[in-house]
């Protein structure tokens, strides 16, 4: 198919000149050029436009800081007036082991307004394992959609009020991990980044090894 497409694109580019050619006298150049490049310009957006959009990932840096990529886009933008964001000095941040099952392991990642203002959180943030004495763990964070397949919603915070995400990540070791004692280093804190942030804060972890190369999914904070 391409190369009889590339056969025939001889003719059309000389029937193109010869109009071109025509129509210089009167001022039609500009209007001719611009309808060649455009059909050029649709191709090329058409073939490296994805079908769907992958899961969004941000793993941690060297020195197992986290790294927080872009967040999506914002439903509820800050009205003038309105309350700013949560920074990373006005929040505290805890975990707490949800449930586990057939090699699954749950937490609830909270953040809490421990600020004199209110604030807003809205998004994802950024994670990122750390072993002892602040080696680097593999680690790997994956945004994943809330129960009602949305990005999360801006939640306003009080001071003393919280919002939360949940953490899932597996215990069984994948593909080259070994598959006696730990598939990973255990970490002993995870570093989070509140969304929209580059500071960040660190959260005691007492839930052993992330296997899948420290693979953690996490909802938007709501």
């Amino acid at each position: 198919m391409t190369n009889r497409t590339h056969r025939l694109a001889l003719p059309v580019l000389l029937a193109g000149g010869l109009a071109l050619g025509a129509c210089s006298s009167s001022g039609g150049t500009n209007d001719a050029s611009a309808s060649t490049t455009a059909p050029t310009t649709a191709t090329s957006s058409a073939a490296t436009s994805p079908t769907t959009a992958p899961a969004a990932t941000a793993s941690s840096a060297p020195g197992g800081g986290a790294t927080a990529a872009p967040e999506s886009a914002d439903p509820e933008p800050t009205t003038a007036g309105g309350p700013d964001r949560c920074r990373t000095s006005e929040l505290t941040g805890s975990l707490t082991m949800g449930d586990a099952a057939a090699g699954n392991r749950y937490a609830t990642l909270t953040l809490t307004n421990t600020g004199g203002e209110v604030c807003t959180v809205h998004g994802y943030g950024g994670l990122g394992l750390v072993g002892a004495g602040g080696t680097s763990v593999p680690s790997e964070q994956v945004r994943v959609p809330a129960d009602d397949g949305s990005t999360g919603k801006r939640s306003t915070l009080q001071p003393g009020q919280s919002v939360s995400a949940t953490l899932h990540w597996g215990a069984v070791a994948t593909g080259p991990e070994p598959t006696s004692g730990d598939c990973e280093p255990t970490p002993t804190a995870l570093t989070v980044i509140p969304p929209n942030e580059t500071d960040s804060l660190s959260v005691a972890w007492r839930y052993g090894p992330v296997c899948g190369f420290g693979h953690i999914e996490q909802t938007p904070y709501g």
